[in-house]
């Protein structure tokens, strides 16, 4: 059994259309709102991390190398105002923030285990957060809107009624 097999996997509730090639949408509190492509992203210089990842439902992969690119860099390409604090990570209805000040070590990744990111693992883009709860590690991103302050926590609230499920 491989890595990506040993993860488990939820129902996709990303973007509902498919139909072009995927674009990330950066805005909020931006000098300019964005809609970048796997080839804007693949200009932003890559980072890779492997540790363990684990999750509040009780499964733990003892190593995932992840590789893409940090969130830090590509919020920058939106030049984020003065009074921006937060990046709210979306995909559909589940909506993570993250504080900008935890950007510079969190990634939107695009591999996983030297391998593409498979749509099921959250191909094209997933958020992944060093050292955070496993629902931060948000699949299918398609929006980064920077704020000024976090909202709603949506991804968890989901994800612990997921817990709750019988």
């Amino acid at each position: 059994m491989t890595l990506h097999e040993k993860l488990p996997v939820h129902p996709y509730h990303g973007p509902a259309d498919q139909s072009d090639e995927p674009h990330l949408r950066i805005d909020g509190l931006v000098r300019r709102a964005l809609e970048l492509r796997a080839a804007d992203l693949a200009a932003l210089q890559r980072v890779e991390r492997a540790e363990p990842f684990a999750c509040e439902e009780g499964w733990t992969v003892p190593e995932v190398r992840w590789r893409g690119m940090l969130l830090a860099d590509v919020i920058a390409l939106a030049e984020p105002a003065p009074s921006a604090r937060y990046v709210r990570v979306h995909s559909g209805e589940f909506v993570v923030p993250v504080a900008l000040e935890a950007a510079s070590g969190a990634m939107i990744c695009d591999e996983m285990d030297d391998q593409p990111l498979s749509r099921v693992h959250g191909a094209p883009w997933r958020l992944f957060v060093p050292g955070d709860a496993c629902f931060t590690s948000v699949k299918w991103v398609e929006r980064l809107e920077v704020t000024a302050e976090p909202g709603d926590n949506a991804g968890e609230r989901i994800a612990r009624a997921r817990l709750r499920e019988p």
